[in-house]
């Protein structure tokens, strides 16, 4: 829109302080003849941007005018433009977001003494790389509504291809993931992306009427529907560190010295997974289909040991 053009243009001139023509026209993929009429309705608007003819030349605020910010402080910001810089890497050349964080670094004082007081990293260990493209071609997905295609892995280890129409990016847990309706499902599912191999873009689709709301409130649904209610018992030298793992709601202290962990979970291979991740510093208290599955499985890892 041409309203968020004419608020960019203003803040790199703000930031870099010279600006030229030529640069702002490459910036924004636009004509010299479209800057030169966006830098007339910025000066209509009241703000004072001056220009310097020649070799070196190029457009700047005049003296004494600033961009105040109203809404956040330096020590609110921080923080902010600190998950900002990891996502403008996992974005890549996205021009919307890229413009976005242009727009917050303008508020924000780089050369501040606490700059570095936080760094995050939302990248995967084992995709770096893949998810800067997959995060780049998912967000273009979802604007031109088209399709995903890939081949995904699930839970079960089952291999297959999936064609998909997303509607959004998630973050959570330590894990990115996209929310799309799944046609081989017929139903929404939501993607890990470390499981997704050979992304690429499908055609146009028409948007479902369903609200994010609804999806959600389904995904929450299905969840509980499928999971199982898990009792257990853990030693008093693990126990200080269950926090890291539960949440501290499900997590009771006992007059022994052990924790019980009390919660909902996947009736599915991947607890039995989990569970033996404690080692002997956990133990299934119920349910008792549980505690049997968990026998039978430790049973099958022992004959490969014992063969």
């Amino acid at each position: 829109m041409r309203s968020d053009r004419l608020l960019s243009i203003v803040i790199i001139i703000s930031q870099k302080g010279l600006v030229t023509g030529k640069e702002l026209a490459n910036h924004f993929e636009v004509s010299l003849r479209t800057i030169y009429r966006d830098i007339e309705k910025i000066s209509e608007a009241g703000i004072p941007i001056a220009a310097t003819g020649g070799t070196g030349g190029g457009y700047y605020l005049m003296e004494n005018f600033s961009l105040n910010n109203l809404f956040l402080n330096k020590k609110e910001i921080g923080p902010l433009m600190a998950v900002m810089e990891n996502l403008k890497f996992l974005f890549g050349k996205n021009q919307q977001f890229n413009d976005l964080v242009l727009k917050f670094e303008s508020l924000h004082n780089r050369e501040q003494e606490h700059k570095e007081n936080l760094t995050i990293n939302m990248s995967h260990f084992s995709m770096e790389q893949e998810l800067r493209e997959y995060l780049f071609l998912i967000n273009e997905a979802i604007e031109e509504q088209r399709t995903l295609e890939f081949d995904y892995i699930n839970r079960k280890m089952d291999y297959a291809k999936r064609v998909a129409e997303p509607i959004q990016i998630v973050f959570t847990s330590g894990q990115w993931y996209v929310t799309a309706f799944c046609r081989a499902r017929d139903d929404y599912r939501r993607f890990k992306l470390v499981r997704v191999r050979n992304l690429r873009l499908g055609e146009p689709f028409a948007k479902r009427s369903d609200s994010l709301q609804e999806i959600k409130k389904n995904f929450h649904d299905s969840y509980e529907k499928n999971c199982v209610c898990v009792v257990l018992k853990f030693t008093n030298r693990i126990g200080e560190q269950l926090s890291e793992y539960f949440s501290k709601e499900t997590i009771r202290p006992q007059e022994d010295g052990t924790y019980l962990v009390e919660d909902l979970f996947p009736d599915d291979e991947g607890l039995k997974k989990f569970i033996l991740g404690f080692g002997d510093e956990c133990e299934v208290v119920a349910p008792e289909s549980l505690r049997t599955g968990m026998v039978e499985y430790i049973k099958k890892i022992y004959a490969k040991y014992n063969g």
